[in-house]
């Protein structure tokens, strides 16, 4: 059996079942369009008019050329529009029905046209239409590559997902079960981190295991080559996630069917690979309350600082990011972790755009959001960083109640997809801390907060392109100073930071 959801099929990459339909051709796009809809393929032999001999007709009696003006039905381009992103919410959803599920095929039907969608984690890929009424026998040649497809053809993973084949056999309809659904409704680029518990006989480590299984650009530098380098200074291994291994499932990926196709050096997003990596279990900074999150949170800036100095930038600063290692059983000693280094990079070997890669918004630096005027540069640099640590524990003050996310109601609106609401409603505090509030277990940390905002406030200025860059040690002094100002818990002196 099948899965077949709103019009939608799973599907997976076409290699060696649809060699006979390369004459359709395809179009790669980066977000779902329906600009593309109404190109249809032509392939009918209808009969035509044979031309007349220009001698035979008086010149007087030719009828003047007409422009042909084609007619927009709004109702029909709100129509495909819709379909367009049902299409793409729901091809998100069936490549998050399996774990390590790599494709999702659906098609889009109006009147005697259909149009193949294929969803990966890159982006999709949408052919051009085709008329099964006139197109018959190519459109039969796809129904009979589709039915011979096994599970791997549909995108399925058998050996990360037993349990896909006996659902995909069985009789017995499954126990409807709750998905967490996470998915980018704009371009279709989905990151699709899994992280789960693994068994291991190893001995030299205390605090379990778990596997993180996503899908990175193929060109960015490996997280694992990322932490070994971070880890060779030793002052910094506590407060950085210990690796036991990661390996390529997939090292072509998402690229192999768009060099069959002919498209991959048109397509506008770089391709992803499938990797998984085994990990040191950590806890979520959120366990602690009061000073002891104050603490492990200024021992993530000391850790980011020196691994900055060092040009090694973790790049998607956030909450769920600053996690704990604990050491001990009956009186714990917890060490702040920066955690989650896929994004991260050393800065003479960066590769790629800033542009192409994926952010937290809700904890990223008003600047990085604001508009960039024509010809300006988009250069993350520290202050950006120091800022994202900023957010994050305003964030906390406001929307963490006894370690879950409950956020007050005027910031609910802070967890938005668009950079622009973003930028807009976190300003806003900024400008005006004293019309929020927080959970009643932060309020003695609440002039803290108003502090931090002041802080934000003065960084929201015009952009200078010919101002001296600042220096990060003297930023960092001056942002610890502001927060300390209203801390009285312990304050920790490691890392070290020479000259701090």
């Amino acid at each position: 059996m099948v899965e077949m959801w709103a019009g939608l099929l799973p599907f997976n990459t076409l290699s060696s079942r649809l060699t006979t339909l390369k004459k359709v051709r395809h179009n790669c796009i980066a977000e779902p369009s329906p600009t593309n809809i109404g190109k249809v393929s032509s392939t009918s032999n209808k009969h035509k008019r044979p031309a007349e001999d220009p001698d035979e007709i008086d010149p007087e009696e030719r009828a003047p050329k007409r422009t042909k003006v084609a007619k927009k039905n709004p109702a029909i381009n709100d129509h495909v529009t819709d379909a367009v992103l049902k299409s793409g919410i729901n091809g998100a959803e069936m490549l998050r029905s399996s774990l390590g599920r790599t494709n999702a095929f659906g098609m889009i039907i109006i009147d005697a046209t259909i149009w193949i969608w294929i969803f990966d984690r890159q982006g999709a890929i949408q052919s051009t239409g085709i008329n099964f009424i006139e197109d018959l026998p190519r459109f039969m040649v796809l129904l009979l590559a589709m039915q011979r497809f096994d599970l791997s053809d549909w995108g399925f993973n058998e050996k990360l997902d037993p349990a896909i084949s006996l659902r995909h056999s069985s009789a017995t309809p499954p126990t409807p079960q709750p998905v967490e659904l996470e998915f980018d409704g704009e371009n279709q680029k989905f990151k699709s981190t899994t992280v789960f518990k693994v068994t291991s006989d190893l001995k030299n480590n205390e605090s379990g295991l778990v596997a993180k299984l996503y899908w990175p650009n193929q060109d960015r530098p490996n997280e694992a080559d990322n932490i070994k380098h971070a880890r060779e200074d030793a002052d910094l291994a506590n407060h950085l996630p210990c690796i036991f291994g990661s390996r390529d499932l997939d090292p072509i990926s998402t690229r192999r069917i768009r060099e069959e196709l002919g498209i991959a050096a048109r397509s506008p997003r770089l391709p992803r690979l499938l990797r998984i990596a085994i990990f040191e279990e950590l806890l979520p900074i959120t366990i602690l309350t009061g000073d002891n999150l104050v603490f492990a949170w200024l021992e993530c800036i000391r850790c980011h600082y020196r691994l900055w100095q060092r040009h090694i930038r973790h790049l998607d600063l956030s909450l769920a990011n600053l996690m704990l290692r604990g050491r001990g059983v009956d009186e714990p000693k917890y060490f702040g972790v920066l955690n989650n280094w896929d994004l991260g990079d050393e800065e003479e070997n960066r590769t790629e755009s800033r542009k192409d890669l994926t952010k937290t918004i809700l904890f990223t630096s008003l600047d990085l959001l604001r508009d960039r005027l024509p010809g300006e540069s988009f250069i993350q640099v520290y202050p950006h960083d120091l800022e994202s640590f900023a957010w994050i524990l305003v964030w906390v003050f406001l929307a963490i109640r006894k370690g879950k996310t409950l956020p007050n109601p005027e910031v609910a609106e802070w967890r938005t997809s668009d950079p622009r609401a973003s930028e807009k409603e976190r300003k806003d505090f900024a400008v005006s801390p004293w019309e929020y509030a927080p959970h009643e277990e932060w309020s003695s940390y609440w002039q803290m907060a108003r502090n931090i905002a002041a802080w934000l406030r003065s960084r929201i200025k015009e952009p200078d392109p010919n101002a001296p860059p600042e220096d990060d040690l003297e930023l960092l002094r001056s942002f610890l100073n502001v927060v300390e100002s209203a801390y009285t818990g312990r304050k920790p002196d490691l890392p070290k930071i020479e000259g701090l």
